[in-house]
């Protein structure tokens, strides 16, 4: 399994909810653009959800945010399957559901 730099860590870590009852999930909408934390959600929903990640996003983000959003959704990719879907809230929902 491959394993995340600092940096994308960090990033990842900014991108997970800390309180309330999604703690421990992705945050249900992306933090602000511009930061590193943007692209470590975009990445993680391309893998775990990836009807929520931008088009856009991915379109206008700098090389930094490019590696960052690559590096997080291999990472995500290499994850069990079941753990990948435990990290967004809505896909665990909808797969409960039999909707996905």
């Amino acid at each position: 399994m491959s394993t995340l730099s600092p940096t994308a860590a960090a990033a990842l870590a900014q991108a997970m909810a800390t309180r309330g009852p999604r703690k421990g999930y992705l945050k249900a909408s992306a933090p602000p653009s511009g930061t590193l934390a943007y692209a470590a959600w975009q990445g993680a929903m391309l893998s775990c959800n990836p009807y929520k990640a931008s088009i856009a996003a991915l379109m206008f983000a700098t090389p930094e945010q490019r590696a960052i959003t690559r590096e997080v959704e291999a990472y995500c990719d290499a994850l069990p399957r079941a753990q990948r879907i435990a990290l967004d809230f809505d896909r665990r929902a909808l797969e409960a559901l039999g909707a996905w």
